[in-house]
């Protein structure tokens, strides 16, 4: 079942949509790629970023402070 989850990173609250469950670990280490690639910047489209965490795969939307994250 998807399920949107506030979660709160670096004192900003993002909104966690994903179909799986994920570690704490592994959700700050993708909300950390997603700053460091400006993820969050004020751009109104929305844009998929590819991201890799010990062997497993993530592609994952960003529109605004929503975050969508799909697991390949």
């Amino acid at each position: 079942m998807i399920e949107k989850i506030p979660f709160l990173h670096r004192d900003r609250m993002y909104n966690i949509i994903v179909d799986e469950d994920l570690s704490f670990t592994e959700l700050h280490y993708i909300l950390d790629r997603l700053i460091e690639k400006s993820a969050f910047e004020s751009d109104p489209d929305t844009e998929l970023y590819y991201i890799t965490y010990e062997d497993t795969h993530y592609t994952i939307g960003v529109d605004g402070m929503d975050v969508m994250i799909v697991i390949k």
